[in-house]
């Protein structure tokens, strides 16, 4: 089983943390980043508040990590199936279709380089100031 790099905070677990005291606050961080990162426990027997904090906000990282290993799996099966299948190339010739061709003409007119397309059917001219 894999573990994420961190955990989040939900917004919503803010309001029980403002009953919290800063020192209690500090612990109780303190625990949840251990509990994260190496699964181990602490006991808060003598603070019945912060251990129904750290028992709540414990569930939320169990949760987070669960759905972390569901996409990591889901990941791991689609880059088994080799990624998407590559693109047909077209031939032209069979499709009764020709490629397409541009032809660049350069020259100069004044202060003006003019640059012409030539594909057959159209002719563009792009002008560009030179400095």
């Amino acid at each position: 089983m894999k573990k994420p790099k961190g955990f989040f905070t939900y917004f919503h677990l803010s309001e029980m943390l403002e009953l919290l005291t800063d020192d209690q606050a500090g612990r109780l961080y303190k625990a949840l980043l251990r509990y994260g990162d190496t699964g181990e426990l602490t006991d808060f027997s003598d603070d019945q508040p912060l251990m129904m904090a750290f028992i709540m906000m414990r569930k939320e990282i169990d949760i987070n990590v669960e759905k972390y290993n569901k996409v990591c799996e889901r990941n791991r099966e689609n880059g088994k199936k080799g990624g998407r299948p590559k693109k047909e190339q077209q031939d032209f010739e069979t499709a009764g279709e020709k490629p397409k061709r541009f032809f660049y003409t350069q020259y100069k007119d004044n202060d003006n380089e003019k640059y012409k397309v030539n594909d057959n059917e159209m002719i563009k001219e792009i002008k560009r100031k030179t400095c």
